[in-house]
């Protein structure tokens, strides 16, 4: 699990490949809502929060998860759509 200093690097990928990948590198104590919200602020589309479905591992993100219960030390970059 990452340590509340460390940070977790996530590649942000769109399903339909329209758009480049872009990576985020976030404190691993906010939650799956928090990344949706800097995801807005950071893709070219500007999807809200709750437009947004967040999969990892075949599973569906919860939005109150902390990144760092989601991400169990999984070496970087984090690659997911």
């Amino acid at each position: 699990m990452a340590s509340a200093n460390e940070s977790i690097k996530l590649i942000i990928r769109t399903t339909n490949n329209k758009y480049a990948d872009f990576l985020l590198e976030l404190p691993p104590l906010i939650t799956v809502y928090d990344l949706k919200q800097k995801i807005t602020l950071n893709h070219p589309t500007r999807p809200v929060p709750r437009d947004q479905r967040l999969i990892f591992s075949g599973k569906l993100l919860d939005d109150s998860s902390l990144l760092n219960q989601v991400f169990v030390k999984v070496n970087p970059p984090v690659d997911f759509n």
